[in-house]
């Protein structure tokens, strides 16, 4: 069974406007692509390269980057809305063929291929894998059958809201949590908790 991974990103200039207080717009770009990089060469190891990778995003210096990884990259189509991009991004790799598809949030430094290699390996492949975040409450990614992946209620608080949009009858959902995949950095105080570790 074909596994997609689907990466939204904002851009790599235009993302993390919150670190703007305490990074400049070039550390924030160095910083983004960084991220992304980590993230497309874990996948890459685990999968063989990035042909069944979408990165989806409305800023051309991230399809531009993702594009010259190998993965694709189509630009978003809505409003630039979090969720209608990644109901596009997963409607891309069921149209070539996914059968599963993991979907990880752009920002996670602590990212490796034995991380995602578990979580593949422990998880049925008809059940719904909701990767928790830092707090417990958010979700940085979840891995989940490519027919179950349309309709999605990420932002704050959004694991529970999760559950609940993902829990049928035959499908399990579960929670996932792993320390690599679950710091996403988001402000100030996550940017200083992660180079603490670096």
């Amino acid at each position: 069974m074909s596994l997609w991974l689907v990466i939204p990103i904002r851009g790599l200039a235009a993302g993390k406007s919150r670190l703007a207080c305490v990074l400049g717009a070039s550390e924030r770009l160095s910083l983004n692509t960084q991220w992304l990089e980590a993230l497309l060469d874990a996948f890459a190891t685990l999968a063989g390269g990035l042909d069944c990778c979408v990165v989806v995003s409305p800023s051309e210096d991230a399809l531009s980057y993702a594009e010259s990884r190998g993965a694709r990259a189509p630009r978003e189509t809505g409003p630039g809305d979090l969720n209608a991009a990644l109901e596009q991004a997963c409607e891309h790799a069921r149209e070539h063929g996914a059968g599963r598809i993991l979907i990880l949030a752009a920002d996670l430094p602590g990212v490796r291929s034995q991380s995602l290699s578990a979580l593949i390996k422990a998880c049925g492949i008809d059940s719904v894998t909701l990767i928790a975040d830092k707090t417990g409450t958010g979700t940085n990614g979840m891995l989940l059958p490519a027919d179950a992946a349309r309709g999605f209620a990420f932002g704050e608080g959004s694991l529970a809201r999760h559950e609940q949009l993902f829990a049928t009858p035959g499908q399990p959902v579960t929670r996932w949590r792993d320390a690599g995949l679950a710091l996403d950095i988001d402000t100030p105080a996550d940017l200083s908790a992660w180079q603490q570790t670096t």
